[in-house]
């Protein structure tokens, strides 16, 4: 058997069902006549190179198969008897074609293995990782003497119970300032009544001795 790459082209116009009708339609035909398909490519609707039967656009597909080579001219009749194909094309694939793509194979596997390699893989166990429900429960409740604090309530009661203490201690002081002050001023007037009547008292005793003379 020999590896062959078909390709034909489809009238975009069609539904989306109709393709894929089309599409299964030579898929089930290569593998009734013997053939092993490999691969179906469907690159979409493309732009042709120049207008065939009036379309400027196409559905592309491509087929890659391993057949017999007498299998080639029934599926071409075939493509012909179809109006929906605008172009048809089937390759019979050379060593060098088959070496490239044996690389692009090898290098889409490396390039899928790297990157499943490359993904963390995450194992929890029922011994390592418990569920948080129960990591709850075994913890014990914290309580910390920060959060508590009674002891600051009696200071504030004793900066209230020392508030009127310093009031009366404030008042009493201000009467004491008061009573120096008015005893300062009793003092300072009784002098000169004082010293009055001790000029009237010695005046008077000169007066009487001057009478006696």
């Amino acid at each position: 058997m020999r590896k062959y790459e078909t390709i034909f082209v489809i009238d975009s116009l069609l539904k989306s069902e109709e393709i894929d009708n089309i599409i299964n339609k030579y898929e089930r035909f290569i593998s009734a006549n013997g053939g092993q398909i490999e691969a179906i490519e469907r690159w979409g609707k493309k732009r042709l190179a120049y207008e065939i039967k009036k379309r400027q656009y196409g559905y592309y597909v491509l087929i890659r198969f391993d057949g017999l080579p007498t299998m080639i001219k029934p599926l071409e009749r075939e493509y012909r008897l179809n109006e929906s194909l605008l172009r048809f094309k089937t390759l019979l694939m050379p060593k060098v074609a088959l070496k490239h793509l044996a690389d692009q194979q090898n290098k889409a596997a490396a390039a899928k293995e790297a990157a499943e390699a490359a993904k963390p893989v995450s194992t929890p166990t029922e011994e390592n990782e418990a569920p948080p429900e129960a990591t709850a429960a075994t913890e014990p409740p914290v309580t910390t003497e920060e959060t508590v604090a009674p002891e600051e309530a009696p200071a504030s009661e004793e900066a209230t119970a020392t508030e009127p203490e310093a009031a009366a201690e404030t008042a009493e002081a201000a009467d004491e300032a008061v009573g120096t002050g008015e005893a300062a001023e009793t003092t300072e007037t009784a002098d000169p009544a004082e010293a009055v009547e001790t000029e009237k008292e010695t005046e008077a005793k000169e007066e009487s001795e001057e009478n006696k003379e």
